[in-house]
This record gives structure tokens, C-alpha cells and sequence, in this order.
């Protein structure tokens, strides 16, 4: 009795912090921002503290405890393949779930390591699956929202490979643009946390390569950049090179 207590104090303490969270809205499945199925989930979730750039949230083949929700700050996630080597699977950003990849499987499909001080909230993966057991409401909504994202990431997956280096960069930066509008930052002005290689392995470029073009697109005068910051300053132009090779 005493620990199903604590247990709803812990729950009714956590929905409260959620609740004076400025990114809830877009943290949440879609239609889940009031009621019962709301209050459950956001029950679920265990604050984070900020953390310290490199600090790993997981590594690849541990075993799955939970899932993890940006709050603040950015990641990284990366597997390493057959030759020991790196292949950076993608970028987060607050209100994004990290470890849905493993969604299916009782180990972490990637490691994931924080880019530059952040705060990551906590879901622990075995409430959450009971949780979604329970209440096909949430069950549905969390998938469809989980679904957008793969299908955003397979997207442009399939997009980059058929592009060039200037449209891949383009591409990138406008993908970044959009995340950054949805949590309400600036989407002119980026700044990249990630490193030149990151990007560049994530792009399949060399890290000379991304260097190059993003020195075109700034003579071009469609971006300006200094260090870590890119300004975009003719959008309309930098979706002309970014759809490039789709419009041919």
C-alpha cells in the first residue's frame, strides 16, 4: 500500500513538471495534450538534470532500461560497424525520443552521446510498454508519432544519396531550419552543434567537402557563416540548390 502511494506521488510530481514545460505540446503524441491518457504518460517521465557534453546516454548492445526525451541542449547517435568505425545515424533535438530504434529489442541499437550540455528526460522502457499495453489510445498516437519521424529520416535518406555535396549541405541545413521552427528557435539562424566530421559522415561526405560547400553557398551570399553559426539568408535560393537533382 505504501509503495503504490509513493508510486502515485512520484507520478502526480512528475506530471506536474511536464506541466510547466514550455515544450509539452510538441513533445507529446499528437491529441495527447489533456486527459487521462496525458496525465499516465507524462506520470511516466523522470525529469533530467543538464549533463555534461560527451556524457553517453547509452552505448550500443546494452541493454534497453529506457527510452529519452530532449529537453534541452542536442545528441548524436552513431553505430559503429563491422570495421570499428563510426556511422553517425542522426541528430536530436529537444522534444525528440531517443532509443525508439530499439523500440523492438531488449538492446540498444546505436550509442548515443550528448553534443554539448543538455537535459534529457527519462521514460523507463518497461512502464512505458505496460502502459502501452493498456491504453490502445496512447498505443496509436505514440506509434503515428514515432512513424513521422522514421519516415522523415528514411526520406531523406533516400533524398541524400541521389544529391550532391552542395545539395546534400542545403538539404541539411533547411532540415535543421524546420526542426529548429517546430520547438520554437530562431530558423534563420542555426547554430551546428555537431562537428564538421559529424556531418559530414552523416551526409556521406568528407569533412574537407562540407568545409567547401558551405564556403560556395556563403559566396553565393545564401548563408553566412562564423564557426559554429550559420545564418541563412536566402532561403528561396537555398531550396533551389537543395531540390536540384529532384527537380532534374
Amino acid at each position: 500500500m505504501h509503495n503504490g502511494a509513493g508510486a502515485h506521488h512520484n507520478g502526480a510530481r512528475r506530471a506536474a513538471t511536464c506541466d510547466i514545460c514550455r515544450l509539452r505540446a510538441a513533445c507529446l503524441p499528437d491529441h495527447l495534450h489533456e486527459g487521462d491518457a496525458a496525465r499516465s504518460l507524462m506520470g511516466l517521465i523522470v525529469p533530467g538534470t543538464p549533463q555534461a557534453r560527451g556524457t553517453f546516454l547509452y552505448r550500443q548492445g546494452e541493454t534497453r532500461r529506457a527510452f529519452f526525451l530532449v529537453r534541452s541542449g542536442s545528441a548524436k547517435s552513431f553505430q559503429v560497424n563491422e570495421n570499428g568505425h563510426e556511422d553517425v545515424m542522426g541528430f536530436h533535438f529537444p522534444t525528440d525520443m531517443i532509443g525508439a530504434a530499439s523500440l523492438e529489442h531488449r538492446q540498444y541499437a546505436e550509442s548515443v552521446v550528448l553534443l554539448e550540455r543538455s537535459t534529457v528526460c527519462e521514460v523507463p522502457s518497461a512502464e512505458l510498454e505496460s502502459l502501452l499495453r493498456n491504453d490502445a489510445t496512447l498505443l496509436h498516437s505514440f506509434f503515428s508519432k514515432l512513424a513521422q519521424s522514421f519516415e522523415a529520416e528514411r526520406h531523406a535518406r533516400v533524398r541524400l544519396h541521389h544529391a550532391s555535396a552542395d545539395e546534400r549541405v542545403a538539404d541539411f541545413l533547411l532540415e535543421l531550419s524546420d526542426r529548429f521552427r517546430a520547438i520554437g528557435r530562431a530558423e534563420e539562424s542555426l547554430f551546428l552543434s555537431m562537428s564538421r566530421y559529424d556531418i559530414a559522415n552523416y551526409l556521406g561526405l568528407a569533412a574537407e567537402t562540407i568545409s567547401r560547400a558551405l564556403g560556395r553557398l556563403q559566396d553565393a551570399g545564401v548563408i553566412a557563416v562564423k564557426g559554429k553559426s550559420v545564418e541563412i539568408l536566402a532561403r528561396p535560393a537555398l531550396h533551389q540548390i537543395a531540390e536540384r537533382s529532384a527537380n532534374a
